[in-house]
């Protein structure tokens, strides 16, 4: 059945419908519409609110190119926040077009387009391609830094245990999250090479400060790294040798808690009227306080301190602002448990907390990355005042997960659905999650295939590597900033914390080297693409097992295609002439050279094998 003639309208923030994605206040800016030819069309009108108040204005037709017919107009930055949509009037009624899609329906203003005004985006996001690195378990650079054995750190008898690399690590109930082996600082330092081959520019590490476990959440001292990963100097080294190469580094902080060894905690404990004490909310002292989620060695910071706030971000020699600057000079921060940081009950600081913290951090250097991890919906804090960014699980991760095998994180089996999802559920909550922000934010929201909280992505994929190389094709695809988690492009597998923190396996026999050259591939393409690092993005196809979406730039044009089936795509026809694409046109696939040519709207696409991907440039 042919496509009505609305699945050709599009707008996105993008360079090819926006003059300038990133404009200055009261800066005028052209706006794009794209139509099909021949569409049924009579008046085009720009639909804002300024101050609140609707007013429309009419766009004008411009040229005409290929099947596509193009509208402009003018927008005037006039609020920090501008939010617009188009009515699209025509022989079968007038349309709204919003960043949801094209709809008879009125809808309202938080799915429409948005423009920020001044926005301090880092402009370096556009080229970053992340890795992360679990610390203790990437390489041991320094055997001399260990962390001895028979240590008690821990609330519940546990000591500390020295491991050899590569054993399998311990459950917590065996060891308490004190199973140690020696990675540190020193070992990513002499791994920079490896990185660099790999292709990615940009390092994200889990907590490096000083604490009393192995993944560093409860971090003691803030203000100092953890000797047993080599201390300041260590971090001064890897910055200086990251520099060298170009590459950029972001730490990982914990802004909702701290560890129940921590210096400032110990002092309100012993002192109900210390300077810290207001930093916690005591319920009987000294043993009985908050905590992040029942946990007791992870205390919870209360932000009605105005102390705690100038300790954290707000003075010059604050947490979050003295490792900004000289000798350290990190490139910015991932804030561990954003969803629940400055919450407490009935009270709700963290759209204020998250505003102070964004300008201040702004302040030092514009160009930081904030970004937050938000298993759930943290788009109210994506909307240009506050976080750069989330790690985009549900709007870009899990979803995915469900739509290769039916899986999904839930604390409860009771209620996961293990039911593939269809594409058409994939394409919608991609959409919502992406609609529901400014494209300025939704071009850097940090996406992961997974981290140190979830099954690896082979492990998701049951093993399958040709399902983990169709996930890293749509990863490096897709509008956002992408991370690779530490060994997944060897083939490294895991469940859940902590068998997902195994060692990095350095022995080159164990790798699989072809699947370590597909993200090589896929890094270089990423990096060489314009479309890929700074284009829109169009959703074409999503059916079943089936989907394919545009990337397109002012200089390029790509279509990404993706096949979960367990069996050879059967010979089907493609649509693409709602993408702009006209008869004749030849699309050549990057990733193996095969040649396909537009006829009547559509291409016709055979021989792609099971979980397979194309990459298809115009």
């Amino acid at each position: 059945m042919p496509l009505h003639w609305t699945a050709g309208l599009h707008h996105d923030g993008s360079a090819l419908y926006v003059s300038n994605p990133l404009p200055t206040q009261d800066e005028v800016v052209t706006l794009r519409l794209r139509a099909p030819l021949g569409a049924p069309i009579r008046a085009v009108f720009l639909r804002t609110a300024p101050d609140g108040e609707e007013f429309l204005e009419a766009l004008r037709p411009d040229r005409e190119e290929g099947v596509c017919a193009w509208w402009v107009g003018e927008l005037k930055m006039t609020m920090p926040s501008l939010p617009y949509r188009f009515k699209i009037m025509s022989d079968e009624g007038a349309y709204w077009l919003t960043a949801m899609g094209v709809s008879r329906a009125d809808a309202p203003d938080w799915f429409d387009f948005k423009l920020l005004a001044d926005f301090s985006a880092p402009r370096w996001l556009e080229d970053a391609i992340f890795y992360q690195v679990f610390p203790d378990r990437f390489h041991n650079g320094d055997p001399g830094n260990d962390v001895p054995a028979g240590l008690s750190w821990g609330r519940h008898g546990f000591k500390t245990q020295q491991r050899d690399w590569g054993e399998d690590p311990l459950p917590w109930a065996s060891a308490g999250s004190l199973d140690y082996y020696g990675g540190d600082l020193a070992g990513v330092m002499q791994k920079l090479d490896y990185l660099q081959d790999l292709g990615v520019n940009s390092l994200f590490l889990n907590p490096i400060f000083t604490a009393y476990s192995n993944h560093r959440y409860d971090i003691a001292d803030y203000h100092h790294v953890d000797p047993y990963l080599g201390g300041d100097q260590a971090l001064i080294d890897l910055r200086r040798a990251l520099d060298d190469r170009q590459m950029r580094l972001i730490l990982d902080v914990t802004p909702n808690h701290c560890g129940f060894r921590n210096v400032w905690f110990l002092e309100a404990q012993a002192n109900r009227a210390a300077p810290t004490a207001d930093f916690f909310t005591f319920t009987h002292h000294p043993d009985e306080y908050e905590t992040w989620l029942g946990h007791k060695s992870l205390v919870k910071l209360n932000y009605r301190s105005y102390r705690l706030r100038e300790a954290m971000y707000r003075a010059s020699d604050s947490v979050l602002r003295r490792w900004l600057h000289e000798p350290y000079r990190i490139d910015g921060w991932r804030l561990d448990v954003a969803n629940m940081t400055a919450r407490q009950g009935m009270t709700q600081l963290a759209h204020e907390v998250w505003r102070e913290l964004r300008q201040v951090v702004k302040h030092d250097n514009p160009d930081a990355y904030l970004f937050g991890e938000n298993f759930f919906d943290g788009t109210p804090h994506l909307q240009g005042d506050e976080l750069d960014a989330t790690m985009n699980y549900q709007g870009f991760t899990i979803p995915l997960w469900r739509w290769l095998r039916g899986l999904e994180t839930a604390s409860s089996d009771r209620w996961i659905d293990h039911t593939p999802l269809p594409a058409e559920a994939l394409a919608e909550q991609w959409t919502r999650f992406r609609a529901a922000v400014p494209w300025a934010v939704a071009r850097q929201q940090f996406i992961q295939l997974g981290s140190h909280d979830t099954p690896r992505i082979l492990t998701i994929a049951g093993g399958d590597k040709a399902l983990l190389k169709l996930a890293s094709t749509l990863l490096l695809t897709f509008p956002g900033v992408p991370c690779i988690y530490y060994g997944d492009e060897i083939g490294m597998e895991g469940t859940d914390d902590p068998d997902n923190r195994r060692c990095m396996r350095w022995d080159e026999a164990t790798w699989d080297t072809d699947l370590r050259n597909h993200y090589k591939g896929l890094i270089e393409l990423r990096r060489n693409a314009p479309a890929l690092r700074r284009g829109g993005f169009q959703m074409i196809h999503a059916e079943g097992g089936l989907l394919a979406y545009l990337r397109q730039s002012p200089e390029q044009r790509l279509l990404v295609v993706g096949w979960r089936g367990p069996e050879w795509l059967p010979p089907t026809l493609l649509p693409v002439r709602h993408a702009g694409i006209a008869d004749g046109a030849r699309l050549v696939d990057l990733l193996k050279g095969r040649a396909f040519t537009v006829k009547d709207g559509r291409i016709l696409l055979e021989g792609v094998g099971r979980s397979g991907m194309l990459v298809l440039e115009g």
